[in-house]
């Protein structure tokens, strides 16, 4: 027999820690990208100065490897 509440249960953790997962990822892309330097055109515009890029772009990086690792713990651990 399903326990169906279960299902749903499984199934809304994991679509919000998919969803916090690409977003902290796509956070990081953009910060790390504020250390490329402006192209010929001029048309670089990032949110980020270098260093707090920098600073964001790996902070966000830790925090999904954070949310992976604990996924994978819970999983290993049950």
């Amino acid at each position: 027999m399903i326990h169906w509440g279960s299902l749903l249960i499984v199934q809304l953790v994991s679509f919000g820690a998919t969803i916090t997962v690409v977003g902290l990822v796509s956070v990081a892309v953009v910060g790390l990208s504020a250390r490329v330097p402006a192209s010929t055109s001029g048309q670089h515009v990032t949110t980020f100065a270098p260093r707090s890029g920098t600073a964001v772009g790996a902070i966000c990086l830790v925090a999904a490897a954070l949310v992976v690792l604990f996924g994978l713990w819970e999983i290993v651990a049950r």
